[in-house]
């Protein structure tokens, strides 16, 4: 265990915010008492940070390895789907746009630069943020971004499975950008001769291609 852990578990004993005051007070240095109970106390603040960014990785393993993601979004997916093709387009647009957003969000957290145990990386993100996270972290002992970016990756892989589910039961569903991938081709009714007439969007004639 590093000597910070142990001076960490000190801190937590009986007495031991005493004991060790007393002992940084004789090399000069001074804690004042009290500091601690500044927040709320929860089961994070017993954790030594080496501890609670122990458990974030587990966490985030059990996330990755062990989340039902694809049987939770076949389930949720099988209960919120009546059929109607329309609503199903809706909802594969909601899924996508969900997914963006959790992307954003996650790529704020993974910049997070808030000091851990002995290392000290240089900021990225801009100050006025970056103090709000580092407070979160200093409450969590560590535990908070890392513990939700796992969250965060678990949710990213429901919505995936759940769009998968969508394409293999929808499958003539367009996707939402299928009208703007082909702008200049819009499909019209059949011909009398088995023939589909196809109208070009940038330019008023139109051709005819044989079925």
């Amino acid at each position: 265990m590093k000597r910070s852990h142990i001076v960490e578990e000190l801190a937590k004993s009986k007495n031991g915010g005493k004991s060790l005051r007393e002992s940084l007070e004789k090399i000069g240095l001074n804690l004042p008492a009290g500091r601690r109970k500044a927040a709320n106390v929860t089961l994070l603040t017993s954790l030594v940070e080496g501890e609670a960014i122990h458990l974030a990785r587990d966490f985030g393993y059990a996330c990755e390895t062990e989340f039902p993601s694809r049987q939770v979004a076949e389930y949720v997916c099988r209960s919120q789907c009546s059929g109607d093709l329309l609503e199903m387009q809706r909802r594969k647009e909601m899924l996508i746009a969900a997914k963006q957003v959790i992307k954003e969000f996650t790529a704020l957290l993974n910049q997070d630069r808030s000091p851990l145990c002995n290392s000290r990386e240089p900021p990225i993100l801009e100050p006025n943020i970056q103090r709000h996270l580092t407070h979160f972290s200093l409450l969590t002992h560590g535990f908070g971004s890392p513990a939700i970016c796992s969250a965060m990756s678990a949710l990213t892989s429901y919505v995936s499975e759940s769009l998968k589910y969508l394409d293999r039961h929808f499958p003539s569903m367009q996707s939402p950008h299928s009208s703007s991938a082909l702008p200049h081709l819009v499909p019209q009714a059949i011909g009398s001769k088995g023939e589909v007439k196809v109208v070009s969007t940038s330019d008023t004639s139109s051709a005819l291609i044989k079925s």
